[in-house]
């Protein structure tokens, strides 16, 4: 990884011959953004949704500059292309730039962009039919930070959930708002089955408002697939038939168990292959339209 090509504020160096300022506002205070997209054949699954996402946030951090959708469009695929990748996996991250040691954000100068590129690293079919564990940790999403609508550099909740939820044997944390409302995973958004109905926590209770979690709720809608975006108690889990987990790497990935009881007696449920298989479809058919 430390020898591809990365993408700094407009020049392709080496990763291992890259450095920014430490005066930095992403790396003394965290104050920067990101997202994570999955290339297919080369090309960037829903970018413009990406890029709208980014934007929305900067704007929310009150920015007063920001790199165009071309500019970041461009800056991704001269690194896809340096690096020769069609399947892959690539990370941008926008920081507030180079400013003075105190926390003003004032200071600052132009935003520091950097774009990563890296093979995507596949989990195969036995994973997903397998499905991963939850474990819901201790750590809340706080509904009065305008931050839980934000992909933020600042990523110190989502370490120390993953790190609890590890430490519990969980692939994944499932977090909890501060009214004890569930509200999302770590690296995720998550859905759950009911008597044949699709729930997930809607964007008020604390989530970072996922890309492939709204294809998703279009997907069940055309399959004719009631679907329910609302508040939701973590009782309500111990209900559900099915549990799925999604994100731009990920997919639709099954959830077999939670806090160490198994859901659908350990497998994956119906609805949640069907999803899946839906999905890949969508992809297909993206990539038919967006080659023409």
């Amino acid at each position: 990884m430390h020898n591809s090509w990365i993408y700094l504020n407009g020049k392709l160096i080496l990763g291992n011959e890259a450095s920014i300022s430490p005066y930095d506002h992403g790396f003394l205070y965290g104050h920067g953004l990101f997202e994570t997209m999955r290339v297919y054949k080369g090309r960037v699954f829903y970018f413009a949704e990406h890029v709208k996402r980014l934007h929305a946030g900067i704007k929310i951090l009150g920015w007063s500059s920001c790199p165009s959708a071309d500019e970041l469009s461009k800056a991704i695929y001269q690194t896809l292309q340096k690096n020769d990748l069609q399947e892959a996996t690539v990370r941008l991250t926008i920081s507030r730039g180079t400013g003075a040691s105190r926390p003003d954000p004032a200071t600052c100068g132009s935003p520091t962009v950097i774009v990563f590129a890296a093979p995507i690293q596949l989990l195969g079919d036995d994973a997903y039919e397998r499905g991963w564990s939850l474990a819901t940790v201790n750590i809340r999403r706080n509904l009065t930070s305008p931050l839980c609508a934000v992909k933020a550099a600042n990523y110190l909740d989502n370490i120390v959930a993953k790190s609890e939820a590890k430490a519990k044997g969980a692939n994944e944390a499932l977090l909890l708002n501060n009214i004890d409302q569930v509200a999302e995973g770590t690296m995720c958004n998550l859905f759950f089955v009911v008597e044949g109905r699709l729930i997930t926590p809607d964007k008020k209770s604390g989530l970072l408002p996922g890309i492939t979690r709204d294809i998703v709720l279009e997907l069940a809608r055309q399959a004719g697939i009631t679907t329910e975006e609302r508040q939701v108690s973590p009782d309500e889990l111990l209900r559900a038939s099915e549990i799925f987990i999604t994100s731009s790497l990920l997919e639709i990935m099954a959830v077999t168990t939670l806090d160490g009881r198994k859901v659908n007696q350990g497998r994956r449920g119906k609805m949640t292959a069907f999803l899946r298989r839906q999905y890949q479809k969508h992809i297909q058919e993206w990539l038919s339209i967006i080659r023409v």
